[in-house]
């Protein structure tokens, strides 16, 4: 099935600011202009619980068919997929071919409606991100409420998180902190690097409207415990976040919801 493109939102793509010395990866301008993301999915009906394959193409605001792409942070496109409800997320990565066509496969847990977010950066030009919709055949169901629980401590994959939200305002910048521990409540040690960064931070409104992408600005944390994002906050509302740590070799997803305003 073809899916009819959807302009990218507003946006922040790798919000952290770096210093010198710091990450080399971790700063990027705000994305300029405006991306398209096509999608065809086989088979034409995607339905929860069955593997699709997922077609992916991008025009970027030039109409132009991008076909050469910068590898920013291990990848060329780094694609977050998450259902309105914001109960669930995945950062996939597909293969791209010469022409600059992406494939990557994914079973979708659950029926309903999916935003997908394809962070890219065409060669010489702007980092970007292009945005679609996939309907989900199957049962839909209820998301759960977005209740803030931050500051507090959030329960992860393997791991524990004393999250933090201090400076969120609209049009502010947000430092977001997270003192991960295992499930002793230990501070974890050996945090291992992910795609090139000791963390990502993927942060939704509720409406799906305003996305964020952030990576620490410092390429090693000064405690192996302690990771802390700068993320652009555009306006007030209600927000969803997915901290990604990498720890033992198994990435671990750290979810939190947190109101601005």
């Amino acid at each position: 099935m073809f899916f009819l493109i959807g302009c990218s939102s507003r946006h922040e793509e790798h919000d952290t600011k770096a210093k010198p010395g710091d990450d080399p990866h971790a700063a990027h301008d705000k994305a300029k202009g405006s991306s398209q993301l096509m999608i065809v999915t086989d088979p034409a009906q995607a339905s929860a619980g069955k593997l699709t394959t997922l077609k992916l193409m991008i025009h970027g605001a030039d109409r132009e068919t991008v076909k050469s792409f910068e590898i920013v942070h291990d990848q060329k496109i780094h694609l977050i997929i998450v259902r309105d409800g914001l109960d669930q997320f995945a950062h996939i990565h597909p293969e791209v071919d010469a022409a600059g066509n992406a494939t990557v496969t994914y079973t979708f847990l659950t029926g309903g409606n999916y935003w997908l977010y394809a962070d890219h950066k065409p060669t010489g030009k702007e980092q970007a991100t292009a945005t679609a919709q996939v309907k989900v055949a199957g049962d839909i169901p209820a998301s759960p409420v977005l209740t803030p629980n931050v500051p507090g401590e959030i329960p992860g994959d393997g791991l524990r998180a004393k999250v933090a939200v201090e400076g969120a305002s609209g049009g502010g910048e947000a430092t977001i902190t997270f003192d991960l521990s295992d499930a002793a409540g230990k501070a974890v040690e050996n945090l291992q690097p992910y795609m090139g960064a000791m963390g990502h931070l993927v942060v939704l409104s509720s409406d799906g409207k305003e996305y964020i992408h952030a990576h620490p600005a410092e390429a090693k944390p000064r405690t192996s415990s302690r990771v802390v994002f700068q993320a652009h906050i555009i306006k007030p509302g209600l927000y969803k976040g997915w901290g990604q740590f990498r720890w033992k070799d198994t990435v671990r997803v750290v979810p939190f919801v947190f109101k601005v305003g």
